[in-house]
């Protein structure tokens, strides 16, 4: 799977594109409604992960990445909270006899899995760790832009900057793609540039990830094949079934 690491983990809170969702009220009401621990699978530096734990459920968050999740110890030492943190693959882990109310794919991170095989042998071990009243939530994010607006690729363009006063530095994220439809499958280019306040480069990295979307009957199909037969399906974060044009559809799959 793809890791983060390097200058793109160390500026990812700062440069994060995904608080532009709307999406932590919605978990966060889901998860009210269920008792027992809660997984927070691909919990990268914390975003959902923190709020949840210093509202004082009990958090197991796993990634891949110990960069992200040295980050994420880090956020929890510096709020007071504290949550079990997991290096492991989404594909494949094993918790132990720990079994959970609620299990969280936020971020999108199951697109990062671009075989089917992978994306069911995820969803089959959300079931085996879930209790039998549990739930799963996957959110998935749909390009439909990047699909309507016609072109198959856009060079590197500016897609974030951040002013950090206090280190008199800049931050600048730089992202370019290709998509192909028919695979539904989408490539990043992505680069970040740290510079000082008079505009030297001081640190660049360059980055490439492919992400992969599923229809929502693809989607329904593979979490039943998985052990869920409730699954509601939701658009954009909202109590509402998706529309046609939707940019987020979000799966919520009970036994």
């Amino acid at each position: 799977m793809y890791q983060y690491e390097g200058l793109e983990a160390e500026l990812y809170d700062s440069l994060d594109e995904l608080s532009d969702f709307d999406d932590l009220a919605f978990y966060r009401w889901f998860v009210d409604l269920v008792e027992g621990p809660v997984l927070d699978l691909g919990c990268g530096t914390g975003r959902v992960l923190l709020p949840l734990a210093e509202s004082g459920r009990e958090v197991v968050g796993l990634d891949g990445s110990q960069a992200m999740l040295d980050l994420c110890a880090a956020g929890l030492a510096e709020r007071g909270a504290s949550a079990e943190l997991v290096r492991g693959d989404m594909r494949d882990f094993d918790l132990g006899e720990k079994r959970f109310g609620a299990i969280l794919i936020p971020g999108f991170s199951i697109q990062m899995l671009l075989e089917g095989a992978d994306v069911d042998a995820c969803l089959a071990c959300c079931r085996r760790h879930l209790r039998e009243d549990g739930l799963l939530i996957v959110p998935t994010h749909m390009p439909w832009e990047m699909i309507w607006e016609g072109r198959d690729e856009c060079p590197l363009e500016e897609r974030k900057r951040v002013e950090l006063e206090e280190e008199g530095q800049r931050l600048v994220a730089y992202q370019g793609w290709r998509i192909d439809a028919m695979g539904q499958r989408l490539s990043l280019a992505n680069r970040f540039e740290r510079l000082d306040g008079s505009g030297n480069l001081l640190e660049v990295e360059e980055k490439e990830m492919t992400i992969r979307w599923h229809l929502p009957h693809e989607m329904m199909v593979r979490l039943g094949e998985a052990g869920f037969s409730d699954v509601s399906v939701y658009g954009d974060f909202e109590f509402e079934p998706p529309e046609a044009d939707s940019e987020s559809v979000v799966y919520l799959a009970r036994v």
